[in-house]
């Protein structure tokens, strides 16, 4: 299972920014904007309905339907694609059997007969491998995950890109490469933010220290004394 979504809706400027650093990330590695944001990839991955998907990206608003309707076109969507080995779809007693809900209750949800529970929901993205929320989140919400993972993706194909130039870059020689050099900015800084929050501060807290450690060596001269 993948993070779960989270509870507030993105709004259309957060969708832009998104949008916006996703396009210079890939312009950085030498691709399009086309090639990280395909709105078919980005439909299958939200669940939202491909012209919406087309809409938000383009910044044009796209409307939001009720939550009923939201989570019927997403398990349609998930019983379409989300197939067996054989390549045919679950059925009903097949689904109900392996997420613990009814066959009665399956059928009905699927026929657009009976409203689901939050349990139901828990219980169909478990089978379904989508990450909590997937079904009932708002359009703009679930996008905003979905371009989340692509950036984040690119954020590390962008700093191992970052670390193999400053390698290549840095002095030969035995020594081992400082963290710089190894990473340059670009890299600590992208690197810092796929961290946990956790991870996050002790990076902070060390580069503090490196650039005090920096200072103090600039007030002295070659020769040992003070300026």
């Amino acid at each position: 299972m993948t993070a779960a979504f989270s509870v507030s809706a993105a709004t259309a400027p957060q969708l832009a920014e998104a949008v916006a650093r996703i396009a210079d990330l890939a312009a950085k590695l030498g691709r399009s904007r086309d090639e990280v944001l395909v709105p078919e990839e980005l439909h299958f991955a939200s669940g939202v309905p491909l012209d919406v998907v087309r809409a938000l990206l383009q910044g044009r608003p796209a409307g939001e339907p009720d939550i009923h309707k939201r989570f019927r076109q997403r398990l349609d969507l998930l019983h379409e694609t989300y197939l067996k080995e054989n390549g045919r779809k679950f059925s009903h007693g097949e689904i109900a059997r392996q997420s613990g809900i009814s066959r009665q209750q399956v059928q009905a949800m699927l026929g657009g007969d009976r409203r689901p529970t939050m349990d139901h929901c828990s219980r169909l993205e478990r089978f379904f491998g989508r990450p909590a929320g997937f079904l009932q989140s708002e359009d703009t919400e679930a996008l905003s995950c979905a371009l989340a993972a692509v950036e984040k993706s690119l954020l590390q194909e962008y700093q191992e890109h970052s670390e193999r130039g400053a390698l290549a870059a840095a002095p030969a020689g035995p020594r081992r490469p400082s963290l710089y050099e190894r990473h340059g900015v670009d890299g600590i800084a992208l690197r810092a933010a796929l961290l946990p929050d956790q991870g996050r501060t002790r990076l902070l807290e060390w580069l503090d220290n490196y650039m005090d450690e920096r200072a103090a060596e600039g007030e002295q001269d070659p020769a040992g004394g003070t300026r």
